[in-house]
């Protein structure tokens, strides 16, 4: 079953985030993630949505979304990540 990493990003440093961003992508295919979706300008149906820009990360399964999300080589950039935006993050199952 798949899962999925959504998370709600306002970037406050937009350098410190690039350096998080150039090496993103590689570490993410390693663990068979795939970005589904990026918007920085959602079209709001109901509700507030406070967030610079909101991102969906597809693994295969939970397993993989976790030990990608835990990885020594995420883990290394995620300070980065940390350092130059305020994140909510989650992760659920897909159906």
């Amino acid at each position: 079953m798949s899962a999925y990493f959504i998370a709600q990003v306002n970037v406050h440093d937009p350098e410190e985030y690039e350096k998080y961003r150039s090496k993103f992508m590689p570490i993410l295919q390693q663990y068979g993630g795939e970005v589904a979706a990026v918007d920085r300008e959602v079209k709001i149906i109901e509700g507030e949505w406070p967030h610079q820009g909101t991102v969906i990360l597809k693994f295969p399964d939970e397993e993989q979304a976790t030990k990608w999300y835990y990885s020594p080589e995420y883990q290394g950039i995620i300070q980065d990540r940390i350092n130059s935006t305020n994140t909510n993050l989650i992760l659920m199952k897909g159906m």
